[in-house]
């Protein structure tokens, strides 16, 4: 038997002219002829039990009315009571008040179904509260799409293991509990070794790609329910143990792990080598996965099928390796990117071009500027590829711009340490000249002062070479190094960049005044442009065009900008209102 609906008597409808009964056959209607399940409690009864239930609502879960009516409304959520909308719903029934909440609730045959759950409160003539109405929807696609969409960002699609963040979250999980139970742990890193593009992606020929799908089944098949197995990389898998006698345990997965999969590794360099570290407590979870992939890396190039780490090592954290594995990965996940300086020439006050720099997105110390670059990159092994990375982009975007801006001016690329001592350095410059079809006179390569201090006469021959290619050589900071005159007289530099300590004091400073007349007329007698750096104010631009400087960059023309800012400049160049 279906109860009969508590309606509250309202003048939003036009039913003063129906009865009683008349107007409960309408709203009865109106309530089972909407789609959405509608469901009314009793709101003095302790339990709120239900007193109506519509056709939608039978629908919905599978309960009739007799099976459903006179039991209480928690009954849809069954054992499942931990859920934080419950106590959102238990609040707004306590003080009378209307809420939506979404919660777990299970139909008669027990599937699940995401219910969307809307109640407000019916009150009779006294305005006391003697009924809830609630509003049932099923939106179990959207969840599970939900739910589809960011098992994606956590799990692998390839082998349906745990990407690097939930492994992380795990091995911080392991961590935790080892420090309260005081059962240790480790953890393996298992590396393939494969070669990569410069954009950080794999080199794997299809042999490979089978064979690393054919690993990772191999590997699940391997280790015991209750250690934890990841896909951290294109190729490198994790392992994660608890176990009292761990020292021995990590040492035995190593040596199966090698077994099950050293007839699979056809497409992969030198073999697989893996790093145990113990999980030492206090320890960041990042800084455990690094010591664990420098680990590797070292058993690598020892010729080691594994080593382990003592845990005073890990706790010392191997920096290097975590900065040159940031760097891969940069590239991969389009961390790297440009940005532009805009240089305008003081004799004509139009834009001479820009100085591209890089700059690095990084998920934990955020945007990293030049300075901070260069030390990551001072001993990274990445660094000949993240410098062919930097002129390739650069060569990119001059040639995209050439071809739908038809822009003339300058990109002056700084070099980054020791790019130069590259042996590809000249033939990457020749292919960029040639893929892109750049004309050599519109790039120009910063060199670094200490580049030239440390090197010799013999090891400049480079420089020659590449104004060979018709490519322009700046002196990237002059003044911050001793770089002797002779050296000047003989290098055939294009370009000197005053650094920008002397640009600072200006027009004021008089020490500064001097230094600048005389670095102008040296550069007039040995025939290269001088670019000031740093001019931040209009009085700094002023003094300097008097003085017969070239150019200028800094925020008396423009601030640092992106490729989209930068390219709307190159589109509409102005000159500067002063």
């Amino acid at each position: 038997m279906i109860a009969r609906p508590m309606v509250p008597i309202t003048d939003q409808f036009a039913t003063d002219d129906l009865g009683l009964a008349d107007r409960s056959r309408f709203w009865l209607a109106a309530l089972e002829a909407t789609g959405q399940g509608v469901a009314i409690a009793d709101a003095n009864h302790p339990d709120l039990i239900l007193t109506y239930v519509n056709s939608a609502f039978k629908k919905l879960t599978g309960y009739n009315a007799a099976e459903a009516l006179g039991k209480s409304c928690r009954f849809l959520q069954g054992s499942d009571r931990a859920q934080p909308g419950i106590a959102t719903l238990r609040q707004a029934i306590q003080s009378g008040k209307s809420c939506e909440v979404v919660l777990r609730n299970y139909r008669k045959d027990g599937s699940l179904f995401w219910n969307q759950l809307a109640i407000a409160p019916i009150t009779d003539s006294q305005g006391k509260v003697s009924h809830y109405v609630a509003l049932q929807r099923d939106i179990t696609a959207l969840k599970e799409q939900e739910q589809a969409i960011q098992r994606q960002g956590i799990y692998d699609d390839r082998t349906t293991l745990p990407k690097r963040q939930l492994f992380l979250d795990r091995l911080n999980q392991a961590l935790a509990w080892s420090q309260f139970s005081g059962i240790p742990g480790a953890l393996l890193l298992v590396d393939l070794g494969t070669p990569t593009h410069l954009d950080g992606s794999p080199v794997l020929s299809p042999e490979a790609e089978e064979n690393l799908e054919v690993i990772a089944n191999r590997l699940q098949a391997y280790v015991r329910p209750h250690e934890t197995l990841a896909h951290l990389s294109h190729y490198q898998f994790g392992l994660l143990l608890l176990d009292p006698n761990v020292q021995l345990r990590a040492e035995e997965r190593a040596h199966g792990i090698q077994a099950v999969i050293r007839d699979r590794l056809e497409g992969f360099e030198g073999g697989v080598h893996i790093g145990i570290v113990p999980l030492v407590t206090k320890t960041p979870a990042t800084v455990l996965l690094q010591a664990a992939e420098a680990a590797a890396q070292k058993a690598r190039s020892q010729q080691q099928s594994y080593l382990s780490l003592e845990s005073s090592t890990v706790q010392e954290a191997p920096v290097q390796h975590s900065r040159d594995r940031d760097w891969q990965q940069a590239i991969a996940a389009g961390e790297l990117t440009l940005a532009l300086q805009p240089q305008m020439g003081l004799r004509n006050r139009q834009l001479r071009g820009f100085e591209v720099q890089l700059r690095w997105q990084h998920p934990q110390q955020g945007m990293l500027l030049a300075s901070q670059l260069l030390e990551h990159l001072e001993e990274s092994p990445h660094r000949e590829a993240v410098g062919r990375w930097f002129l390739d982009q650069a060569g990119q975007l001059l040639s995209q711009w050439r071809t739908g801006t038809q822009f003339s001016g300058l990109f002056a690329i700084p070099l980054l340490p020791q790019q130069w001592q590259s042996p590809t350095f000249l033939s990457d410059l020749r292919t960029l000249l040639e893929t892109y079809q750049i004309p050599p006179e519109q790039l120009e390569l910063d060199v670094p002062a200490q580049g030239l201090v440390d090197g010799s006469a013999e090891s400049w021959d480079w420089i020659h070479e590449v104004r060979a290619l018709g490519i322009g050589v700046s002196l990237a900071d002059f003044g911050s190094r001793t770089v002797g005159l002779y050296d000047l007289r003989d290098l055939p530099l294009t370009t000197l960049k005053l650094e920008r300590r002397f640009v600072r004091g200006l027009p004021d400073d008089a020490n500064d005044r001097a230094i600048v007349r005389g670095v102008m007329a040296m550069s007039q007698a040995l025939k290269v442009r001088v670019v000031a750096r740093g001019v931040d104010t209009v009085e700094q631009a002023k003094f300097l065009a008097r003085a017969e400087c070239d150019a200028m960059q800094g925020l008396a023309y423009s601030a640092l900008l992106n490729i989209e800012e930068a390219l709307q400049v190159a589109r509409s160049p102005q000159a500067p209102a002063w």
